[in-house]
């Protein structure tokens, strides 16, 4: 009997210290580099959910005008509504590149009003008309 528990308590030894490594080495992360340590609940290849990383940054579609008559330049009220709607007023001169040729000055802002259309919906130029006279004459940039 003595014998058989000798060889018992050797065995549970032997079994022990096969697998305490293994239980250690399991919760050991590895150096993925920058001093981060991975885990096996990490996950090297995720990509960030663009809608939790906030907004992003909105482009704006030109408006092309050779004179500044009906822009309210310099206006924040109107130039917040124009980016609003999604675009901004520019005014260039007869030397400038966009402003070479009427029918691609046209073209152009034909093109950009058809896609203000879809995103605004029908009707956004009288609405904007209306923001507009509303911006002119709460910051005084009339003549009466």
């Amino acid at each position: 009997m003595a014998r058989l528990e000798i060889w018992l308590a050797v065995l549970f030894f032997c079994i022990l210290s096969c697998f305490i490594p293994l239980q250690l080495k399991a919760q050991r992360g590895t150096d993925i580099g920058d001093g981060i340590r991975s885990t096996q609940a990490t996950d090297l290849h995720a990509r960030p959910d663009a809608k939790k990383q906030g907004p992003k940054k909105r482009t704006y579609r030109y408006i092309i005008k050779s004179n500044s008559k009906n822009t309210l330049n310099g206006n924040k009220c109107f130039e917040e509504v124009t980016r609003k709607f999604g675009f901004e007023y520019l005014i260039a001169l007869e030397d400038y590149r966009p402003n070479r040729n009427g029918f691609s000055r046209w073209m152009h802002n034909s093109g950009v009003k058809f896609i203000l259309f879809f995103r605004n919906g029908p009707g956004w130029q009288i609405r904007m008309q209306k923001k507009y006279r509303e911006c002119k004459y709460r910051y005084g940039d009339f003549t009466g």
